[in-house]
């Protein structure tokens, strides 16, 4: 009996994994969900009047760079670009127009897609980059000429005109990234401070002068003594890295060639009004960068791809996350229009 009972429950356990394997066997034969395409999302900065100011570059980390959808938007002189996926909403500045285009599920937009919404605000003199808080649904401007950085609250429902808070700087922003994971606001400093400042909790900031948390300096250009000037920044939490260009002259002697990228590691490790020297930097005659004014970073782990809007020579170009030193982009995108600003969005 006992030898029996004993058999009974092997038996039984037997069945169990055969039906426990059975299903797993099952399961590996569902197809998993499809991710989207990395898409670039990119602002262009023409005047012209049926210009394609808004263009999407899907997949982004394709071998061959091309649109996959082009928008005469009627957005003079685009700027600031920002997708948010958290609402699946996108934002483009008209430096032009002192406006902001909101569109919803941008994520499907096409090239006859039409705005939800049209923010302008006549006091915005010169609208740059900008940051989305999808959290607090806040938006931010980096106002270059009077060196404020103007905040609108509730950003997604606005339209028509209002006026956005301003936030008063000691000097003249341009790129700026909200860091969602550590809930703080990135700014660069333009012309020649070579400065980056950061604002934790930047919801909470009140109109006026504001000081920021934390601000430390880029040590030394590397455009051989021309104009130093940053311009574009983003940044991965997951792998604590920040990327910043350089456009050297915006006009003039070597503008087209004298543009680079500063790859900062341990960003965490940064103290207060440090000076800080870049872990790699790209710059040279081979990089093909002169005005580098905004970049965009896919950390995805087997991806490290960076991507630039370099406006003077009218490409979007694409390096590795490892290049070093004077290094060609492992893919280009050559433009008749002048890339001003890119978001990019990759899941």
């Amino acid at each position: 009996m006992k030898n029996q009972h004993a058999y009974a429950i092997l038996s039984l356990c037997f069945g169990i994994i055969s039906l426990s394997s059975c299903d797993k066997n099952s399961d590996s034969t569902t197809p998993a969900t499809p991710k989207s395409p990395s898409v670039l999302y990119v602002s262009n900065a023409e005047v012209t009047a049926g210009a394609k100011n808004l263009q999407l570059l899907s997949p982004a980390d394709s071998t061959v760079l091309t649109p996959s959808v082009e928008l005469a938007n009627g957005a003079s002189d685009g700027n600031g670009v920002v997708f948010s996926p958290e609402k699946n909403l996108l934002f483009q500045v008209s430096r032009a127009q002192k406006s902001i285009r909101v569109y919803s599920n941008a994520s499907s937009i096409l090239a006859a897609s039409l705005p939800v919404s049209v923010i302008t605000d006549a006091s915005l003199s010169s609208g740059r980059e900008l940051a989305y808080d999808a959290t607090n649904d806040i938006l931010y401007v980096a106002n270059n000429t009077d060196s404020t950085l103007r905040v609108y609250d509730k950003a997604s429902t606005l339209n028509g005109n209002v006026t956005g808070k301003k936030l008063k700087l000691t000097g003249e922003p341009w790129g700026i990234h909200f860091d969602k994971d550590n809930n703080r606001l990135m700014v660069l400093i333009d012309k020649s401070a070579m400065r980056i400042e950061f604002f934790n909790t930047p919801s909470s900031l009140a109109a006026g002068t504001v000081t920021p948390t934390l601000k430390f300096f880029i040590n030394g250009s590397q455009t051989n003594g021309v104009t130093a000037r940053l311009h574009g920044i983003t940044y991965s939490k997951k792998r604590d890295i920040l990327l910043v260009t350089e456009i050297g002259n915006a006009t003039g002697t070597n503008f087209a060639t004298d543009g680079g990228i500063y790859i900062i590691e341990e960003v965490a490790k940064i103290s207060n009004n440090s000076s800080v020297l870049a872990t790699r930097t790209i710059f040279g005659s081979n990089t093909g960068l002169g005005n580098p004014v905004d970049i965009a970073f896919d950390d995805r782990d087997n991806k490290g791809l960076i991507y630039v809007a370099e406006k003077a020579n009218k490409k979007i170009q694409v390096f590795k996350l490892s290049d070093n030193g004077n290094v060609a982009p492992t893919r280009s995108y050559i433009s008749t229009l002048s890339p001003e600003a890119i978001h990019l969005n990759a899941q």
